[in-house]
């Protein structure tokens, strides 16, 4: 009789507690389970519940600088835009982004092609989004919800440390954009030459082109560089290379980013402003100084029809410039598109 009574009691708190939002089964919406499984790859996704490995850092390229990634089992996004004014360059849509459910997205600076789609994916998906005191008021106005980790007015070089992802040590550093500057001499200009054959083979969309005209003025607001420790590992990831040699922030930046490396993991921008007159020596120093294990490039894509050009046609002149640094990284030098949605490029073991 007493275990017939543990029986039936067994039962109906199994289907209270089924009934309830949160509570008994793990199952996630098979939704979720196909988009994390097609942007961080099916292995790396518990097709039960959704969930991303946790022993694994994994960076997912989809264009630019934007990054799906998964950090002990944590999911974000560093900035928001699918770059397809070219027809389906990049093997995912916003609505896939949104899709994994990020918690947060961080903003590198809020120029269209690396945040016109951080409002979207934000209110599709739920995530916060992170960034400066500038960039938050932009992005409020536009009701998304947003934590301001760079003051208005925060000098370069300057960090703050947010902890708004659980697990996760994220220090924020005020950063400065790609800026043409007069030549030093020490690197050969860079042209973004030639352009994609893509312009005959596969013309730009007028649809997205129309969209993106209304982000086109969109503010800069700043830059901001994110540290991350997780794990016992030291990742950083910026969008954009500013002239740290001739900007005078520029020595508080570099001094900030030996104090953040030795780093296992450097994910940087290598294109810029300032490459048609100093090549790549802007990049090169945030390298030097941070002295990375791993050196992953980023925004050296086919981006933008006439002002972009395939990574390939950058890729010698990277390789030459990295030649003048004494700490010379591995270089996983990511390739457009074949590398786009390619999370195994890079992965990096907590374990």
């Amino acid at each position: 009789m007493h275990r017939r009574v543990v029986l039936v009691l067994s039962l109906l708190l199994a289907v209270v507690a089924a009934s309830l939002p949160g509570v008994g089964s793990a199952r996630a919406d098979s939704a979720l389970v196909s988009a994390r499984s097609a942007v961080f790859g099916a292995h790396n996704v518990d097709q039960t519940t959704g969930a991303v490995r946790d022993d694994r850092v994994i960076f997912s390229w989809f264009g630019v600088s934007s990054f799906a990634v998964a950090m002990a089992g944590k999911v974000f996004l560093t900035d928001a835009w699918v770059p397809n004014a070219y027809h389906d360059q990049v093997p995912t849509t916003r609505a896939q982004i949104a899709a994994i459910k990020p918690s947060h997205i961080l903003i590198g600076h809020g120029h269209f092609d690396h945040a016109a789609d951080a409002s979207d994916i934000a209110k599709a998906s739920g995530a916060r989004l992170v960034g400066s005191a500038a960039h938050c008021a932009f992005f409020r106005r536009a009701g998304v919800a947003c934590d301001a980790v760079v003051a208005a007015g925060a000098r370069p070089g300057s960090t703050q440390i947010y902890r708004g992802v659980p697990g996760i040590t994220i220090t924020a550093m005020s950063n400065i954009h790609s800026t043409l500057k007069a030549p030093t001499g020490q690197h050969p200009p860079l042209l973004p030459l030639p352009p994609s054959d893509r312009l005959i083979t596969d013309p730009p969309h007028a649809d997205e082109l129309g969209r993106l005209a209304g982000h086109l003025n969109d503010p800069e607001g700043g830059a901001v560089l994110y540290a991350f420790s997780v794990g016992g590992r030291r990742i950083v990831w910026n969008d954009s290379a500013g002239p740290v040699s001739q900007d005078p922030g520029g020595r508080a930046i570099l001094a900030g980013l030996r104090d953040l490396g030795p780093v296992d993991l450097h994910v940087g921008a290598i294109q810029g402003f300032n490459e048609i007159t100093n090549g790549l020596g802007d990049p090169l120093r945030y390298i030097d100084a941070l002295r990375p294990r791993i050196f992953v490039p980023n925004h050296h894509d086919d981006w933008f029809p006439v002002i972009a050009t395939p990574a390939v046609n950058r890729e010698r002149a990277f390789f030459d410039a990295l030649k003048t640094i004494d700490a010379r990284p591995e270089v996983r030098y990511l390739r457009d598109p074949e590398d786009y949605l390619r999370p195994d490029r890079v992965t990096l073991s907590l374990r």
